[in-house]
């Protein structure tokens, strides 16, 4: 075999699979397997195979660009770091620093995610930096440390292999954890467990055996209560468990009392035999893992959704010990560690909350400050894009985040960005939203820069640099440059990620979330090590909760789930329910996988699944395509038939800049901040002109149609890809 330069993991999912990048003359040229890599122990889909393609990309970005004249040209580092500072510093000047804000990626490592908080705390001095895990992983944080006291997953992955029965809620791990999640259920099922499958839309993963749940999209909380009584009928609860470790089940249950199988049949239209199927299989299973994606969090009532679904767990005393936990899925390759570490606008370093005096005191003194000078809370993630649109945001840092695509109502996203004044993006490729920058820094591939990631399960795990950044600088070196010019560098005098982990792991000491033990060498001995790890001689903890929960009391706490209606009602002129989700070809914006050309070849472009009863009624044939119109304007794609799917709902993957024309930027979790991406009315229609001859297009898997008016906004996707 031939050397390998760097061992690191994939830069796209939070499974972090492991692979072994080959360099050759200071440019990675291919990958090898890493087989004793944590988990997943060198498998990989399709994108980790191709993922090292990013760092040569003859689209990278190798030099700075500026706005000149309305166009974008290249210029020298020294220019471009000039010019964003300056503009920063102007508007501070003028308006105050709250006018200033920084929105980033939760794809960055621990140390760029670190360097982000305190860059925009320090050096700006505004309260106003937010991540997009703003947009996928608030609600299940929010759920987790109301309930348990502790933002992260109990229980690693594979305790799976000790399961009973396991609960799959809002997640098609066909497309989105094809490696090791899948094939953990099918050994639960070659051991004569269960599955119970909670979705209105069945991946490849859903075996003919498997208790399907499918329900309405804006549902999930009913579903959920409808189990708990369930299982309370059943005398199934673990009466022990809730008496000696937990709080409110009594609320809880009293939540749950309406909701009947056949309450629950009119409402989130899952049979109510078939829920009682599911409950079954939960009350006679000793032990139970649940895991969730953005399915359910994704809404208005992502938070109470999520916690309807603990109560369920923790009725059963499935948490804390063997082959039981409640897990989320987390979807970007740092979701977890990128909201831990300080880059959330109500968030310090180590899970340490903005508006606790204690959490400021600590915080301030390790990085040798006055605590007023530390801001306060800012605003969200589509918050601050509403701030820019309103005038208020003037001027806004961007790192590995693309908003023109990912972000809610993309007409309200691109009158924000354009309304700014100053506009600096930081990302290894021209993206849709660096098009639209003032200024534009390259930015660092997954294999350009040495740090550290925590996976889905609380692992933190190493990156090794296999090459040097494609432009010269990476995020470090690029924020240290703005500190400097800002007045601020003494607090971003980093050049390597390992140094910026070793203040980092200082600071989280005592901290909810503690990296003190956790050492550079020891990442590259085992398997990662698994977080709280408060002294070098602690060996991590895998399983969270075995003793005792995060809260004072040590006690988990139920919560009383009353289910509402989504904001929007579907309606004769839009009877369908829009969910939006990913392909396993793409990941997130699309601005890595829509440039290489084998996931190119599996997902051209995006393509809206609709059944095949729906589509008949719809008027949609073959060879047309499809007009899918909501409350903020339509679209226009190629469509295909999946009749796993219930027929009331369309699905349309967001990885490009399609379907978050859609969905609603005004629509929020009242405590999470998440946008509702996952309920929006449309009508669907077909129109023409036909798809070209052979391009018939398969579905991502692996009277219903209303009329309105149209609005002005049409995308016709055909050669965007």
């Amino acid at each position: 075999m031939r050397p390998m330069a760097a061992l690191t993991h994939c830069p796209y999912c939070a499974l972090n699979c492991g692979l072994a990048l080959r360099e050759q003359d200071g440019t990675v040229v291919g990958f090898e397997r890493w087989k004793r890599s944590p988990l997943t122990r060198g498998a990989l889909c399709s994108k980790g195979v191709t993922a090292w393609e990013q760092m040569p990309h003859p689209e990278r970005l190798r030099a700075p660009l500026v706005r000149r004249g309305g166009r974008l040209v290249e210029t020298t580092w020294e220019d471009a770091l000039d010019r964003a500072a300056a503009g920063f510093a102007r508007i501070a000047a003028r308006r105050g620093q709250l006018a200033n804000a920084v929105l980033s990626g939760g794809s960055l490592t621990n140390e760029v995610a670190y360097l982000v908080g305190k860059f925009a705390r320090l050096a700006l001095r505004t309260p106003h930096v937010d991540l997009n895990g703003r947009m996928c992983m608030t609600s299940a944080g929010a759920a987790y440390t109301q309930t348990f006291g502790v933002d992260r997953a109990p229980a690693p992955l594979a305790e799976l292999d000790r399961a009973d029965a396991a609960v799959v809620i809002g997640a098609n791990l066909s497309s989105t954890f094809p490696v090791v999640i899948p094939s953990l259920l099918a050994k639960l099922r070659r051991r004569g467990g269960r599955v119970i499958v909670v979705d209105p839309r069945a991946g490849r993963f859903v075996a003919g055996g498997d208790c399907w749940l499918a329900l309405r999209p804006g549902t999930d909380a009913a579903v959920a209560n409808g189990l708990l009584r369930e299982i309370a009928r059943l005398d199934a609860i673990d009466e022990a468990f809730c008496a000696g470790r937990t709080t409110g089940l009594g609320e809880a249950l009293a939540g749950a009392e309406p909701w009947t199988p056949e309450a629950v049949e009119a409402t989130a239209g899952v049979p109510a035999a078939r829920l009682r199927e599911a409950a079954a299989v939960l009350a006679g299973a000793d032990r139970v893992m649940y895991l969730h994606a953005r399915g359910a969090e994704q809404q208005v009532t992502g938070v109470r959704n999520v916690r309807a679904w603990l109560n369920v767990a923790l009725a059963r005393g499935h948490v804390g010990r063997p082959g039981c936990g409640i897990d989320m899925l987390t979807g970007q390759r740092n979701g977890q560690g990128g909201r831990e570490h300080g880059q959330r606008c109500d968030q310090l370093p180590s899970g340490r909350s903005i508006e606790n005096p204690d959490h400021r005191r600590v915080v301030a003194e390790r990085w040798g400050v006055d605590e007023a000078d530390l801001p306060g809370k800012g605003r969200t993630y589509v918050e601050l894009l509403a701030e820019a649109r309103a005038g208020t945001v003037a001027g806004m840092l961007l790192l590995s985040t693309n908003p023109m695509v990912s972000a809610p109502d993309l007409d309200h996203t691109a009158a924000a960005l354009d309304a700014l004044d100053h506009l600096v993006v930081i990302d290894p490729f021209l993206s849709e939203t660096a098009a639209r920058a003032h200024v534009v820094l390259p930015g660092t591939t997954f294999g350009e820069i040495e740090g550290t990631i925590t996976s889905l399960e609380g692992r933190v795990l190493r990156c090794d640099q296999a090459v040097p950044p494609a432009a010269g600088r990476s995020e470090i070196d690029v924020l240290r440059n703005l500190a400097n010019r800002l007045g601020a560098g003494h607090h971003a005098r980093f050049t390597r990620g390992r140094d910026v982990f070793d203040e980092l792991r200082r600071v989280s000491a005592g901290g909810p979330v503690d990296y003190a033990g956790i050492t550079w060498e020891r990442l590259r001995d085992g398997d990662g090590v698994f977080w709280p790890c408060p002294t070098e001689d602690h060996p991590g903890t895998p399983m969270l909760h075995t003793a005792r929960f995060g809260h004072p009391d040590g006690r988990a706490r139920f919560a009383r789930v009353d289910p509402s209606p989504p904001p929007e009602a579907t309606s004769a002129d839009r009877p369908l329910v829009l969910t939006t989700g990913r392909v396993l070809a793409h990941y997130l914006s699309g601005a890595q996988t829509r440039r290489i050309p084998a996931q190119v070849a599996l997902s051209p472009e995006p393509v809206i699944e609709v059944h095949p009863a729906t589509a008949a009624a719809c008027g949609l044939a073959e060879g047309q395509l499809a007009q899918v119109t909501s409350g903020r304007g339509h679209v226009v794609v190629a469509w295909a038939a999946n009749e796993r799917l219930r027929e009331d709902t369309v699905f349309l993957p967001y990885h490009w800049p399609v379907a978050n024309r859609l969905t609603a930027a005004d629509q929020l979790d009242p405590v999470s901040r998440i946008p509702n991406f996952k309920v929006t009315p449309v009508q669907v229609r077909s129109v023409a002109p036909p798809a070209p001859a052979g391009r018939r297009p398969q579905p991502a898997l692996d009277s219903r149609c209303g009329s309105s008016d149209l609005h002005d906004h049409t995308t016709t996707t055909r050669g965007m890809a």
